[in-house]
């Protein structure tokens, strides 16, 4: 064995190409992107709001249900198609607010019949949830 052909064939340190700082810098742009990305929840349905100049904000949320219904006069619970049969389970409490989101272009009478079922169980209070407009005054 000659021990200066055993020398030629080994790398310096300076020779050789380090890769250790480039997997660092990937592993910190993977970590910056699955921290800074927003990951929501994809609705089963837009609502398109009806406007009104005498829409008030609701100060107390505590406790509310929200009813959707959509332009295709389907009603939701919590993200959940529901019929209007399953209402009387969903309404279980007097002390709650029930909220409905109603599309501006959905038939009114499947909230007529939401609004009877409610009423079934003896709740008088019922909000609508509008778009409020913006009046200017000159």
């Amino acid at each position: 064995m000659n021990p200066t052909k055993r020398q030629k064939n080994k790398k310096g340190l300076n020779e050789t190409v380090n890769l250790i700082p480039m997997i660092n810098l990937i592993f910190l742009l993977l970590i910056f992107f699955l921290l800074t990305g927003v990951i929501s929840k994809k609705d089963n349905y837009t609502i398109e709001k009806p406007i009104s100049k005498f829409g008030e904000e609701s100060k107390n949320l505590n406790e509310i249900v929200i009813l959707t219904i959509n332009s295709k006069n389907q009603v939701y619970y919590e993200d959940n198609l529901i019929s209007l049969s399953d209402l009387n389970q969903i309404i279980n409490s007097k002390e709650k607010k029930y909220i409905f989101e109603i599309d501006k272009n959905a038939k009114s009478y499947e909230f007529v019949k939401a609004i009877e079922e409610i009423n079934k169980q003896n709740i008088k209070k019922i909000f609508l949830r509008v778009e409020k407009s913006e009046e200017k005054n000159d």
